[in-house]
């Protein structure tokens, strides 16, 4: 008895909470989730289970999130390192033209914003609303990370 409570407990859980066990994701879903999470043995396997990095994730937003756009509203320097070394575009955009360092922006992950500036992310890029990521940045109230992508702008990028 103990035992079927316990197993009808977790399976209410899972589906309460929405997760579902790994085996039932496919590999994009295991891709966008390990970009999210940052996990890098995760990212390498869905890539070679079929994960796609150019792929649109509009589970949670109909404006879709690319896995790098993820790491970067995450902070997952690694993931964002991982991502690139594996032939995600930096300059990639979701519908309405926000790239990684938008989101990275947006969101205030100041790490992510280093790493993709360092790894050459244009902090120039409009959106389609015609801001650049600093203007997003300082609009959510994240100054740091607006002061790092002005600077990038003027030239002066971080160390990687």
């Amino acid at each position: 008895m103990i035992r079927g409570t316990m197993q009808l407990a977790v399976s209410l859980s899972i589906v309460i909470s929405g997760v579902r066990p790994l085996n039932a994701q496919t590999a994009q879903t295991r891709l966008w989730d390990a970009a999210m999470t940052g996990d890098t043995v995760e990212l390498a396997a869905a890539l070679t289970a079929g994960g796609r990095l150019d792929s649109l994730d509009t589970r949670r937003t109909p404006n879709g999130r690319l896995a790098l756009n993820w790491a970067a509203i995450n902070n997952r320097g690694n993931a964002i390192r991982f991502l690139l070394a594996h032939g995600a575009a930096i300059e990639g955009t979701n519908i309405t033209g926000f790239t990684a360092l938008h989101h990275a922006a947006e969101a205030g992950s100041l790490d992510a914003a280093r790493v993709l500036l360092a790894a050459g992310a244009d902090p120039a890029h409009r959106n389609n609303e015609g801001q650049k990521p600093s203007e997003r940045a300082r609009l959510e109230g994240h100054s740091d990370v607006a002061e790092l992508i002005e600077a990038a702008e003027r030239g002066t990028r971080p160390k990687p």
